[in-house]
Parts: C-alpha cells; structure tokens; sequence
C-alpha cells in the first residue's frame, strides 16, 4: 500500500535541502503535517527515490545553482549533511 506524502495534510510548508532519500523530511512532516514544497538533491539515486514518494515536488538539484528568489518560500526548512566524498574534501575509501 503507498501512502500520499502530499495529500492535503494541514501544516507548515517544508523546503529540504541535501534531502538525500528524504527521511529526514518525512520524520518533519510526520511530526508537523504539512506538505513538501520542494528538494534540493543532485545524487540520481536519492532524487529518483524523491521523485518516486512525493511525486510532483519539485527537486531544484545543486543548491548552489539556485536562484533563490524563485523559490517558494517555506515554514520550515530541513538539511541533511552533503555528501563530503562527492565535494572531495575526503578520500573515497577510508584510512585507518
């Protein structure tokens, strides 16, 4: 059985960035209701798996190239930790 994660649920509007595959938002909006309003997460696996549980939220991918101010204001917003490997501050395999 899928549930909609964007039925109509009262709340605040939530804006996620770093969502990775979007556990973190769903905690919130388990929390305060509400609904997604978008995501911001360029890893193909985790946006498909975005795209697959709140379809039609928008995914605004790198956060760096967002123009900011044509985006939907929210209530509350959610941040996951980027990924370090994929910045290059830490070596792809772990020392030690």
């Amino acid at each position: 059985m899928r549930v909609d994660l964007q039925a109509a649920a009262p709340g605040p509007s939530i804006g996620s960035l770093c969502s990775g595959y979007g556990g973190l938002d769903l905690g919130v909006q388990t929390v305060l209701g509400g609904t997604i309003a978008w995501h911001a997460e360029v890893d193909p696996g985790p946006a498909r798996i975005l795209s697959r549980h709140w379809p039609g939220v928008p995914n605004l991918g790198d956060i760096r190239a967002v123009n900011w101010a044509d985006v939907p204001e929210v209530c509350v917003l959610t941040a996951g930790f980027p990924c370090q490997r994929r910045l290059g501050r830490r070596p792809s395999r772990r020392t030690g």
